[in-house]
């Protein structure tokens, strides 16, 4: 394990601990890194790219908005929401998550954190879209009944 201070945040390189982590995502396999106000934990070095970095500085600032506490029992109420109504898997309520929806939808936007409202994690509660991983970074939008359904009601 390797921990360095960066630029607004501190890095620690650990694959143990970011599949453990990982474990709340429902693909500790796949976790690549994972924030906790101000450590970033990535797999590897390589995984210290501008769009993942940018990806946990948003869940840096929902930490913060909500006392970390929140996030962690609004995160846990979504998740048994899309598992046992919407009857989603593991890893599809965890991308059905606002504070991920918020992140992965923002992650390239780097100048994004500069004019984010406060409390901005809760306009995707109600507005859920479905998507996909292309090449590193790149979300792609899909459709999904469930949540196109959900923000079509919501308007």
């Amino acid at each position: 394990m390797k921990a360095k201070i960066e630029k607004g945040y501190i890095s620690i390189v650990s694959p143990k601990l970011t599949w453990f982590c990982g474990l709340w995502s429902g693909s500790p396999k796949l976790a690549r890194a994972a924030a906790f106000f101000p450590f970033i934990v990535f797999r590897s070095e390589d995984e210290k790219v501008p769009w993942l970095i940018s990806h946990e500085r948003i869940h840096f600032r929902q930490q913060l908005e909500t006392a970390f506490v929140g996030l962690l029992v609004w995160s846990f109420l979504e998740t048994l929401y899309a598992r046992f109504v919407l009857k989603k898997s593991l890893k599809e309520a965890y991308l059905y998550r606002s504070s991920e929806q918020e992140a992965y939808r923002n992650q390239q936007n780097f100048s994004y954190l500069e004019s984010r409202p406060l409390w901005a994690q809760f306009k995707y509660v109600r507005d859920k879209k479905a998507f996909t991983f292309g090449s590193p970074g790149e979300i792609i939008f899909t459709s999904d009944p469930s949540a196109s359904q959900e923000t079509q009601e919501s308007r």
